[in-house]
């Protein structure tokens, strides 16, 4: 994303819900806006950043530092079977 893109606040919100994997649903539920809504600052987002879908979004967001990825968590162990 260019650094003079103007992504208003309500517009950031939706992008930290879409990272979390919200839907469009989802994220109106959560600020208390329709899906509609949700959808059409999503389609803003897509169309201000010129990509063609949410992965492409979140990924030009983290690589241009306008969302901070959330630490990795290490995977657990597998367990491991006795041998007979």
């Amino acid at each position: 994303m260019p650094i003079d893109l103007a992504i208003s606040p309500r517009e950031m919100d939706v992008l930290q819900l879409l990272a979390q994997g919200m839907s469009d649903k989802q994220i109106g539920r959560h600020l208390g806006i329709s899906d509609q809504t949700a959808r059409k600052h999503r389609s803003h987002l897509l169309d201000k950043t010129g990509v063609g879908n949410v992965c492409a979004l979140l990924f030009e967001a983290f690589t241009s530092d306008w969302l901070t990825p959330p630490p990795l968590q290490p995977l657990p162990e597998p367990e491991r079977q006795a041998r007979p």
